[in-house]
């Protein structure tokens, strides 16, 4: 009895010890990005696109996983149809992969920023070409190699590239906007114009809720201070998407 316990006991012991704990990993803001209701974010020629990722790291028998890096980058596949999940990526980067260090230890936030050429083909120029950001934790494993994403610990992500026009035009004819306010940019894109003159006060948000602005309504509301991204113009009179 005494040795059928003690071998047991050294199993529950193996087992214990080899226990694997998987890192997590989040890209926090995508919705800044995504429109129209797609799954997919998008990006237009010149943003300066900021990314939040959140991690936290893996263990192997209560050995925490050795941090390496978190890496964003936007690639492109002249393939129809890739799936950025599971399809073949050439892994060319066509925006400037940012390498983020925020430190080792068993979880925290980073904050990527990656700037889209001015002169990148659009989607809509090319029916062959698909984008994808690529964003991932680096680490390694107790007794392992260093692993480089995988399940839980990145997200590839579909990108559409589109004008600014383009964007405007699918807005414009969402559903949203047919039953809210009546407004266009100026030409610089840094003020919102509006078509009513309105009184009283607006709120706008981004797509996490949080307020970003606040303020009196006037014939022109400034937006120079807001980051490229989506966000939702509030007031009394009803409610307008905009994309800066």
């Amino acid at each position: 009895m005494k040795k059928i316990t003690l071998v047991l006991s050294l199993l529950l012991m193996s087992i214990s010890f080899a226990q694997r704990v998987e890192p997590t990993f989040d890209w926090t803001n995508k919705s800044d990005y995504q429109i129209n209701g797609e799954e997919a974010v998008t990006f237009k020629p010149g943003d300066v696109v900021s990314i939040e990722m959140t991690y936290t790291m893996g263990s192997t028998g209560g050995v925490n996983d050795v941090f390496n890096f978190i890496l964003a980058g936007l690639q492109d596949e002249a393939f129809a149809d890739v799936d950025p999940s599971t399809g073949t990526w050439a892994n060319e980067t066509v925006a400037n992969t940012a390498y983020q260090y925020p430190g080792a230890g068993t979880g925290g936030v980073s904050t990527a920023s990656i700037t889209i050429p001015n002169d990148i083909v659009l989607n809509s120029a090319d029916a062959n070409l698909t984008y994808r950001i690529l964003t991932y934790l680096a680490y390694t494993p107790d007794g392992g190699s260093t692993i480089y994403g995988g399940t839980g610990a990145s997200d590839p992500t579909l990108v559409y590239v589109r004008s600014q026009a383009e964007v405007d035009a699918i807005l414009s004819t969402s559903e949203f906007n047919k039953k809210s306010l009546k407004a266009y940019y100026s030409s610089d894109r840094n003020t919102v114009v509006m078509r009513d003159r309105l009184v009283g006060g607006y709120s706008i948000y981004n797509l996490m809720g949080q307020e970003v602005l606040e303020g009196e309504i006037s014939n022109q509301i400034s937006v120079e201070t807001l980051k490229s991204g989506l966000y939702i113009l509030s007031t009394a009179y009803g409610s307008l998407k905009f994309v800066k």
